[in-house]
């Protein structure tokens, strides 16, 4: 196929090297303001399934790697690559099922669109924390999102997908249809060997009483914030989230702290009174050096969604890495140290103490979780503090590296080889590869082995 017969044969826009708008799209691919030196062969904007299964095809016929595009989030900048991208951004369709307590969604819904919508029908999923990520990224890598412990991973919530495979054909892949398929869908991210056109997705009833307290510390106070962190979630109920953010100190106490840690403790309640007896639980143990405290703020999903806004501003530079550990109390002096030496002030990281496992986690592609969660975030302005910015996330990592589990493959810095194959069991990874040679024989939706060095590994 000729690019000018792919130009006639789908209904979006096509891009080539050639274009007058190439160098604006091939940016626009990217919600980060750090751009990578690489470049498309075609960039086609997807308007439906048939044109995901038209440029698929196209790749084939002229032996070129397909990558798809959602909506450029993550931090790795893994959709702009040397290939033919196909552009899923247009493709927003949304469906709410009241009755049936379902939604059916295209790749390109936001997670703020859909808690929107669902939340007029009294339902809710479990969607990420930023508003403006779309599903595509963030089901296919898992989705460890809003109420994680009571509604469980995203991905576990899917029902059934519809995808374009490296054939051109467009299957539905479910626990009964194409299950192999089905398992890969959820959570094999960029290792993912299709194009996922559509989500049908298990829905929960909204929770009426969404309420958070906060307390901010001195950075000082990590260890104790953690003991309290980690003693309580063993206590309290599974929609609890309790949350660590490490910090320069917010602007009102700014003259107190230069650093500060930040204990969230969210509950995802169904009645005023089951929030108010569990944040009081939760009060009873917190260290008395606090800076500041606020307790009980209302926080229905619209206003989780502008506090999460305030530390992912667009137009910045961004860079991420995740890891998972049985340590949570190592983990977050690592990056409590490391906030405190970090080349910008923006720069941030998160340490999230799950609850107690409950229960066997789903058969499927997402397969690498542990006790404790982290996060470290640089967030700069200027192209000149790449370097250091990147070395910065890089190093933090290394020093948590002898406790690593594995990664979150959402957020994991998937520039360092070996890091997207740690973001998942051995068991999994295993499935996954054969079941890349059964569907994509000719690597169609390989990605290349990046070429920084791995960093150390636990044991």
């Amino acid at each position: 196929m000729h690019i000018d017969e792919l130009r006639k044969a789908v209904r979006g826009a096509v891009t080539t090297r050639e274009s007058a708008e190439y160098e604006a799209v091939r940016t626009g691919l990217l919600w980060n303001a750090r751009k990578p030196g690489r470049f498309p062969e075609v960039v086609v904007k997807a308007m439906d399934a048939g044109d995901v299964q038209t440029a698929v095809k196209f790749a084939a016929a002229n032996g070129m790697r397909v990558s798809a595009r959602g909506g450029g989030h993550h931090f790795s900048t893994i959709a702009l690559q040397d290939c033919v991208v196909i552009d899923l951004s247009a493709m927003n369709a949304l469906e709410i099922d009241a009755v049936a307590g379902t939604a059916r969604a295209q790749p390109a819904v936001t997670n703020g669109r859909l808690a929107a919508a669902a939340a007029e029908y009294g339902l809710a999923f479990p969607t990420g924390h930023c508003a403006s990520v779309p599903l595509s990224g963030y089901l296919l890598g898992g989705g460890f999102g809003w109420n994680a412990g009571a509604w469980g991973i995203a991905c576990h919530n899917v029902e059934s997908v519809k995808v374009v495979l490296a054939d051109g054909s467009l299957v539905t892949a479910s626990e009964a249809e194409n299950a192999d398929i089905f398992w890969a869908a959820r959570g094999a991210g960029p290792e993912f060997f299709g194009v996922v056109t559509e989500y049908r997705l298990r829905l929960h009833e909204l929770p009426r009483a969404i309420r958070t307290s906060v307390w901010v510390y001195p950075i000082g106070e990590v260890d104790a914030v953690e003991r309290w962190m980690s003693r309580t979630m063993r206590t309290v109920p599974r929609n609890v989230e309790f949350t660590a953010v490490l910090s320069s100190a917010p602007p009102p106490l700014a003259g107190k702290a230069t650093k500060t840690v930040s204990a969230v403790a969210t509950i995802f309640a169904y009645t005023e009174e089951e929030a108010q007896a569990t944040l009081e639980k939760i009060a009873a143990g917190a260290p008395e050096s606090a800076l500041d405290i606020q307790l009980g703020m209302e926080t229905p999903f619209e206003v989780l969604y502008l506090i999460m806004g305030q530390f992912f501003l667009e137009g910045r530079r961004y860079a991420a890495d995740t890891n998972w550990s049985a340590d949570p109390a190592l983990q977050m002096a690592i990056m409590a140290e490391a906030i405190e030496a970090a080349p910008s002030a923006e720069s941030f990281a998160l340490g999230v103490v799950l609850p107690p496992p409950d229960g066997t986690m789903p058969d499927a592609a997402f397969s690498m979780v542990g006790p404790a969660f982290g996060c470290t975030y640089a967030i700069w302005q200027d192209d000149a503090q790449d370097q250091a910015a990147l070395s910065w996330v890089r190093a933090t990592s290394e020093k948590i590296a002898p406790i690593s589990l594995g990664h979150y493959i959402g957020e994991a810095d998937l520039d360092i080889a070996g890091r997207s194959h740690r973001s998942f069991s051995p068991e999994a990874l295993e499935r996954l590869r054969h079941l890349q040679r059964k569907y994509d024989q000719a690597g169609l939706f390989h990605r290349p082995e990046p070429d920084v060095e791995p960093l150390k590994r636990a044991g």
